[in-house]
């Protein structure tokens, strides 16, 4: 076993379940090669070219050697132990990226625990909130490209949508688009102020980038009860239709419910990508 395989093999042996670490040549990193530990005790070799599509040769040393094309990369079958791990990742780097034995390479260690389990989080909040939303709405609940349930609740729409981040607190956020097409005024902003002071549950916010307002409230996504949700459901749903129309009598647009959805605006949702970062929510 080479200098660099047996380094290899010990970097993959200390590795805890869900870490890995990241091989990438030096100075000219074509590909990336991440070996990661499974929980069962395996591991896993995944190749990422820099630039696609990836040259013939690359590809017909990479069948070669076993490895199976996806969208995110080549991957390898599962390999039994460190050892045999550290040996198909010197083999892709001999192979498949012509980077000889003693040619530089740079490690990095990292961790899908944190990832993995926020996703098991959401697992868990939506084995709790499908029957619950079920029996709100009296049927299977529509669910967006987002994963977020969609109830139609009178003619408001609320979203329920169940979220965990690495490292964060999960939550579960509620909340309805009331209007769209205002006008953005200060004199909103401080009417929506205001009225955010008077409320006991859930806020509104102003979407100045697509000119929408909001209701939401959220909670802890480990920690909420049922009828705790199916109240804020129904408060969301209450207060958002009880406000929309005097929103639009006094600052212009239509409300959600009156706006057909081949006419709404480019709408991100709150706290989620796409949304303004900064300045557009109050």
């Amino acid at each position: 076993m080479g200098t660099r395989e047996q380094f290899i093999t010990e970097q993959a042996a200390a590795l805890g379940p869900l870490d890995f670490i990241v091989v990438t040549p030096v100075p000219d990193p074509v590909a990336a090669i991440q070996l990661l530990h499974d929980e069962d005790g395996s591991y896993r070799a995944t190749v990422e070219f820099a630039t696609r599509p990836i040259a013939s040769d690359h590809r017909a040393a990479l069948v070669a050697l076993a490895m199976t094309e996806s969208d995110t990369g080549w991957t390898s079958e599962a390999i039994a132990d460190a050892a045999g791990a550290a040996a198909q990742l010197d083999r892709i780097l001999r192979d498949v990226l012509s980077s000889g034995d003693t040619a530089a390479v740079d490690v990095d260690h990292g961790s899908r625990r944190p990832m993995v389990e926020a996703q098991r989080k959401v697992d868990a909040m939506r084995a709790r909130i499908d029957p619950i939303v079920a029996g709100i709405v009296g049927t299977t609940p529509t669910v967006d490209k987002d994963g977020d349930y969609v109830l139609r609740i009178g003619s408001t729409e609320v979203f329920v949508s169940p979220v965990a981040v690495p490292n964060m607190p999960a939550v579960v956020r509620v909340f309805a688009i009331t209007n769209v097409g205002v006008n953005v005024t200060p004199e909103l902003g401080l009417f929506i102020a205001r009225l955010n002071f008077s409320l006991m549950f859930g806020r509104f916010a102003l979407d100045t980038d697509h000119r929408a307002v909001w209701f939401s409230e959220t909670l802890l996504g480990e920690a909420f009860g049922d009828e705790e949700l199916r109240f804020i459901v129904a408060t969301v749903a209450e207060t958002a239709d009880g406000w929309d129309d005097r929103i639009a009598q006094m600052f212009g647009g239509y409300t959600r419910a009156t706006l057909p959805d081949d006419e709404q605006p480019a709408r991100p949702k709150p706290g989620q990508p796409g949304a303004p970062e900064s300045g557009g929510y109050l």
